[in-house]
Formats: structure tokens, C-alpha cells, sequence
């Protein structure tokens, strides 16, 4: 039997092995050893001494307390709305190592430490309780010993959040006042510098940004992003496929203003446009035209060169094809449910070779159409040529009146800094809008001869060329000269365009005259269009023989 008296003689005595101990808080067995914390948040902070002040009056309460400090962290600018900081970090992983070995983080003020509010005050206690280490703003000194210190030290955090979500609240809503105002506020795009023009900031085009802008009057024209790619580089701007597509969706370029904090809207600039709005509409219209239309170049795409770049006449969808394998015949399809347009990719790939020998030359044409095409591009560019030359002989003259106030006010002190600044920034300006105005000359072909040769060498071999050459090649030969496509009439048999390379027109025209006669096609594949008339068709306005030329080259 169970003696209880015996039991109840020892009293509590008895129970004294199972009672629960109080869990021991974690304590640094270096009282005196620290680690120092310091921060900023801006550059402009790295930079206005407020890193080494910091320092400084941690130093000195260091010394003035007794405490030894045995590492320093930070001591560069780093955000605190996250706890995520590289320099932060590594104080804590410093401190979880060296466990038992460090008493405090010396901070200048609480908010150095962090600004992230709960989530600051909950690593606060982790550091304490885990590791025996506490907070030391030496600024803002409080006993974290007791829990109305701890309190307190909270409740500084907490402030020090709740005062950054109000920098925060009032930088936002300065730059959304900024951006409706069309002025940017980040850093600017590709081809632009900001400058400063007496005391106020300006977004200019850079001379990445003159070349740069080559890439959208391409894109107009129907050249793929890889080719854009490739006659960058030539040009010295590398270029990847992500960033040409951005670039070219961007409105920035054309003058426009957008950003996430404008809620959708876009508003007009206050910086140089590098191109007009009319052409960065035209490239997206014709991005997501080929988005819509893409097809991938598979091994029958050898004998589909026409899709895509032929459209339907009726509807204006472009054509696709596919492959009857019964027949081992390819067909092109217009895309329009219900349109019906299906037909022979062998003859209307057998139609296009007939439109070509309209553009081809004959040998004995050569050198007469040569001379011709000579002296009509001097003709068109007669005039350009002589206010060129106006325009350097007056870039030439700023840059003497440069150099004379210069002597004036440097070697002969002639001149009040007043006067020679006002004239310095008149004439800078003059040779700005000089050089700008020479930069869209720049078009004009350099090496008349050259571009001859190979525009006439082409010209003989268009349907040799067309023919055997590879899916890339003829998709470029059609692209130069039917820019945007051209268009098939089911009903007749019949196509049309709606812009031909000037050259080839004059070309056309210009074989024509010598034969003393109108080009001659097959009834069922004539060019049946206003549009395309081989006599009579001058080059439209601000598309004549020097740009359609730029244009054949460049191709």
C-alpha cells in the first residue's frame, strides 16, 4: 500500500522535481563589445557629410561610455523601407556568427536603424531576446532594460515608418505634378542627355539619338527588327531584340510623356521630340499589324514567298498559305473567314516574276537609264545642295564669331562676362538649329556612282534574283519595291499597290520612252491600278528620287 502520510510529511518538497524553470533571456558575455550601424538614404546624403558625422558622434559616445567597437556596417546609402539591405544583412548574419560576443548595435538615430515599422520592432525583440543584443540610438538614448523603454524605442520605430510613408506620399505627389506637366522625372531614354541651359534642365537628342532615329523611319518602311539591328551596329549602336522593341513602342521618342503614375494617361512633353508622332504611329501600326499577321518561316515558306506581303483585294487581310498534301500543290488563302480567295501559290507566285519584268532592264539600257537617273537626282537635289552650302558657310561664320568673343573676353578682357555670355548662348544656339537642320540632309547619297552601279547591277537580275534566292532575299526584294504590299483582285485576276519605290517607277518609265511604247502584261495579270500608272507619275512630296534612293540602298 501507498504511504500517503509519508507522502503529505514531505510536503511540497515532493513536487520540487517537476516545477518549470523560468526560460533564460539570452545575454552577451561581453558587456562592452559593439558593432556600429550607419546609413543614409540618398546619394546626395553619401555625399553632404552626414555619413562621417554620423560615425563621429558614435565614436565619441563609444569612447565616453567605455563600450569597444568591433565592427562597423553600412556607411553608404542604402533605402530602409526594406530590411533587405546588402550592408544590413551582413551586420546580422556579423551577429548571429559572434553569438554571446556583442551587446549593441550603435545606431545615430532609431530611424538609421530601420523604417519598416512592426517589422522592425519584431527583429528588435529577436535580436534581444535571441541573442542578447539591443538597440542604441546614441542620439535618442533610452533604457530597453525595462519594458516602458522598450515601449518607447517602438513607438520611435513606428514613427519612423509613419514619417517615411509621408516623404513618400508628398515625392509622389510631386512627381505626378511634374508629369502631368509633361516633364520627366527618371532617367532619360537611350539617345537623349539632360543638360542644363541657364539653370534649367533640358532633355536633348544625343547623337546615339540622330542615328537611333534612322531605326524608325526603317521600321515605316517594312525592315524587320533583326535588319534594323544589324544596320545599327554598322552605325556604331548595338542593339539587342528586346531593347529595339521597346525603343519602338516608346512614345517618349515622338514627344510624349507616359508613366505608371499618370493612371493611363499620356501627356504632351516638354523635351525634343526625335521623331514626328505620324511616324511612331505608322511603326506601331505596322508592329502590330505583323503581330497580328506573324507566321513562322517553316520549310514551305520556300515556296510561299508571297505570304503575308500579299494581301486581299476585298477584304484587306493579308494571305496566308498551306500545303494540300494529296496534291503536294501550296495554295495561298486570304485569312478573312468566308472570303473564299484560295489560289495557286505556282501561279500567282508565276504572276509577281511578271510584274518584276516591268522593273527590269534591258543591257542596252544601261548606260542611257544611268545618265537619266544621274541627272534627275542632281535636278531634285539642286536646290538641297545649294542651301546646304549656304548653311555651312554660316556654320562656318558662328564658329569665327565663337572664336573672336572668346579672344576678346579670355586674351584681350574686351568684354564683361555679361556680354560675352549673351552672345556665347546666341550663337551656340544659331549652330544648333544649323546643324539640326544639316543632320536631315544626311539622306543624301554620298557616292552617287556606287549606288548607281548597284541599283542598275539589281535591276537587270530582279527575276533571277527573286528566284533563286532564299525566302530572306525575296521577302526584301518585294518590301523594296512594293513598300506596303500589294493587293489581289480574285474576281479579275488582277493586282494593285499602293506605293512603288520612286526609283522603280522611273526605271519603269524611263525603259518605256526607250521603247517608244506603254510595258505590255498579261491580260489576266495586268497592274490594274491608278495607283501604279508606269507614265506620267511623279514622285510623291517629300519622296523623291534622293529618298526613294536612300531608301534602295539602305535596303
Amino acid at each position: 500500500m501507498i504511504d500517503i502520510n509519508s507522502s503529505t510529511n514531505r510536503g511540497k518538497d515532493a513536487f520540487a522535481d517537476f516545477a518549470k524553470q523560468p526560460k533564460k533571456k539570452a545575454k552577451s558575455k561581453n558587456l562592452n563589445q559593439v558593432v556600429v550601424y550607419t546609413r543614409v538614404s540618398s546619394l546626395e546624403q553619401a555625399s553632404n557629410m552626414s555619413l562621417p558625422y554620423q560615425r563621429q558622434v558614435i565614436d565619441e559616445y563609444a569612447h565616453r561610455t567605455g563600450l569597444e567597437i568591433i565592427a562597423y556596417f553600412g556607411g553608404k546609402h542604402e533605402s530602409a523601407k526594406t530590411d533587405g539591405r546588402i550592408e544590413f544583412q551582413r551586420m546580422l548574419d556579423f551577429i548571429k556568427k559572434h553569438h554571446g560576443k556583442i551587446s549593441q548595435v550603435l545606431v545615430y538615430a532609431i530611424d538609421r536603424f530601420s523604417r519598416t515599422g512592426g517589422e522592425a520592432i519584431k527583429l528588435a525583440q529577436d535580436l534581444r531576446d535571441t541573442y542578447g543584443v539591443f538597440i542604441n540610438a546614441v542620439s535618442q538614448p533610452t533604457d530597453v532594460s525595462n519594458p516602458t523603454g522598450i515601449f518607447q524605442q517602438n513607438l520611435s520605430l513606428l514613427f519612423a515608418q509613419y514619417d517615411n510613408t509621408l516623404r513618400k506620399q508628398r515625392i509622389v505627389a510631386g512627381m505626378i505634378y511634374k508629369l502631368e506637366r509633361g516633364f520627366w522625372i527618371l532617367n532619360t531614354p537611350l539617345g537623349y542627355d539632360s543638360i542644363r541651359v541657364n539653370g534649367n534642365k533640358k532633355i536633348v537628342v544625343n547623337e546615339t539619338g540622330k542615328i537611333l532615329r534612322n531605326a524608325f523611319y526603317w521600321k515605316a518602311q517594312g525592315m524587320k527588327n533583326e535588319e534594323i539591328i544589324t544596320k545599327l551596329k554598322l552605325l556604331g549602336v548595338k542593339m539587342y531584340h528586346q531593347q529595339i522593341s521597346k525603343l519602338l513602342k516608346n512614345p517618349f521618342y515622338c514627344g510624349m510623356v507616359t508613366h505608371g503614375l499618370l493612371g493611363g494617361r499620356i501627356v504632351q512633353g516638354m523635351h525634343e521630340p526625335m521623331i514626328p508622332k505620324e511616324l511612331f504611329i505608322k511603326c506601331n501600326e505596322i508592329t502590330s499589324a505583323a503581330s497580328y499577321n506573324s507566321v513562322p518561316h517553316e520549310k514551305e515558306n520556300e515556296e510561299l514567298p508571297l505570304k503575308v506581303f500579299l494581301k486581299c483585294d476585298k477584304c484587306g487581310n493579308p494571305f496566308t498559305g498551306y500545303l494540300v498534301k494529296k496534291k503536294n500543290l501550296y495554295y495561298y488563302k486570304c485569312r478573312t473567314v468566308g472570303c473564299r480567295c484560295n489560289k495557286s501559290a505556282k501561279l500567282l507566285n508565276e504572276m509577281f516574276k511578271n510584274i518584276l519584268n516591268q522593273y527590269t532592264i534591258k543591257t542596252e539600257y544601261i548606260e542611257p537609264i544611268r545618265y537619266a537617273l544621274q541627272e534627275t537626282y542632281n535636278e531634285q537635289t539642286k536646290e538641297q545642295r545649294t542651301k546646304e552650302q549656304q548653311l555651312r558657310t554660316r556654320l562656318a561664320q558662328i564658329d569665327s564669331q565663337l572664336d573672336s568673343i572668346e579672344e576678346k573676353f579670355f586674351a584681350l578682357n574686351q568684354m564683361t562676362f555679361e556680354i560675352y555670355e549673351k552672345f556665347r548662348l546666341r550663337y551656340l544656339n544659331d549652330k544648333a538649329v544649323i546643324e539640326k537642320e544639316l543632320d536631315s540632309f544626311k539622306s543624301r547619297i554620298s557616292n552617287l556612282e556606287k549606288s548607281l552601279d548597284s541599283t542598275l547591277s539589281l535591276c537587270t537580275n530582279l527575276n533571277v534574283l527573286w528566284e533563286k534566292g532564299t525566302v530572306k532575299v525575296k521577302e526584301q526584294l518585294q518590301k523594296l519595291i512594293f513598300p506596303h504590299g500589294i493587293y489581289y483582285n480574285n474576281e479579275n485576276g488582277t493586282v494593285r499597290t499602293e506605293k512603288v519605290n520612286s526609283v522603280f517607277v522611273l526605271i519603269a518609265q524611263l525603259t518605256g520612252s526607250l521603247d517608244q511604247k506603254k510595258w505590255e502584261t498579261n491580260d489576266k495579270f495586268s497592274v490594274d491600278s491608278p495607283l501604279v500608272e508606269l507614265r506620267g507619275v511623279e514622285p510623291r512630296s517629300g519622296e523623291g528620287i534622293d529618298c526613294a534612293f536612300y531608301m534602295f540602298i539602305g535596303n
